[in-house]
């Protein structure tokens, strides 16, 4: 019941829906990609363990390696760091990643008013949107985010494991439960 809350509050005005649209047609989204959220900036100072990119990339490879050989391997990708685009671009070169640059260069600025800013509000709306567009998505469920794309998934689909997996822990619950709350 928790993601039909969720995908009702979420629900988009039409200029976001326009937002959204050319989000996509600007960074060239097509349908039946993975996406990835990698988490850097804030979340990693007391709520999350650092993951490096090797621990997001082989659920990607497992994906493609189901798919057609040959096919153009894209993947969407929502992070807070512009280091993580270089350094996903050096070390899996047989991949496009596909981002929004005006979301993570805004996300990088740690200051309190750039990041509560309506513009970062809007890029963090479209990321959810584009994850919640691609056919499987790899995360961190110590993510807001993450968690978010998990709620939206559970209500549409029978069986969210299969749309989406996480780096670090199975359910957020369980977070909870190793802190001892």
């Amino acid at each position: 019941w928790a993601g039909h809350i969720v995908q009702y509050i979420y629900r988009l005005q039409p200029d976001m829906v326009e937002h959204v649209r050319a989000a996509k047609e600007n960074i060239g989204f097509v349908e039946h990609i993975p996406g990835m959220q990698v988490r850097r900036t804030d979340k990693l100072i007391q709520e999350a363990e650092f993951k490096p990119v090797e621990a997001y990339m082989p659920s990607i490879e497992r994906y493609y390696g189901n798919q057609k050989k040959g096919a153009e391997k894209r993947v969407y990708l929502a992070t807070d760091e512009p280091a993580v685009v270089t350094e996903l671009q050096t070390k899996y070169p047989d991949y496009t990643f596909l981002y929004d640059n005006t979301t993570i260069l805004g996300a990088n600025d740690a200051s309190e008013a750039s990041r509560f800013s309506s513009d970062i509000h809007v890029g963090i709306l479209t990321d959810i949107q584009l994850l919640l567009s691609c056919e499987f998505v790899v995360c961190t469920l110590t993510s807001n985010i993450c968690r978010t794309i998990y709620e939206v998934q559970s209500s549409i689909m029978w069986n969210v494991a299969e749309t989406l997996h996480s780096v670090d822990l199975g359910y957020y619950s369980t977070w909870w439960m190793k802190k001892g709350y």
